[in-house]
């Protein structure tokens, strides 16, 4: 897990304000490379993250993370619904950088 936090973290569009939450750390901790795969890293069970700031729009996103199965209702993502707003939208504001 920690070459694909690495990963994460070289991300230049993942910086986010130093008060607050950085999208690609959260991300790393709350082990999504465990069953997405970025750039050739990770895991195999769930759709690429490659590319998916191109595919969703942010209100989609959003929905993803705090409510997975509302669009994929097989789904075996948690939903991270219980992270402060502030975490949430880092996540998406990563997520949209991944172009």
């Amino acid at each position: 897990m920690g070459l694909a936090l690495a990963f994460l973290l070289a991300c230049p569009g993942s910086r986010a304000p130093a008060q607050g939450p950085q999208g690609a750390e959260l991300a790393g901790r709350l082990g999504c490379l465990a069953c997405h795969a970025w750039q050739g890293q990770g895991g195999q069970l769930a759709t690429a993250l490659d590319g998916i700031g191109a595919r969703l729009t942010p209100r989609e996103l959003g929905i993803a993370i705090a409510y997975p199965r509302q669009r994929h209702p097989l789904a075996k993502m948690p939903s991270y619904a219980y992270l402060p707003p502030m975490e949430q939208a880092a996540l998406v504001n990563f997520l949209e950088s991944l172009k």
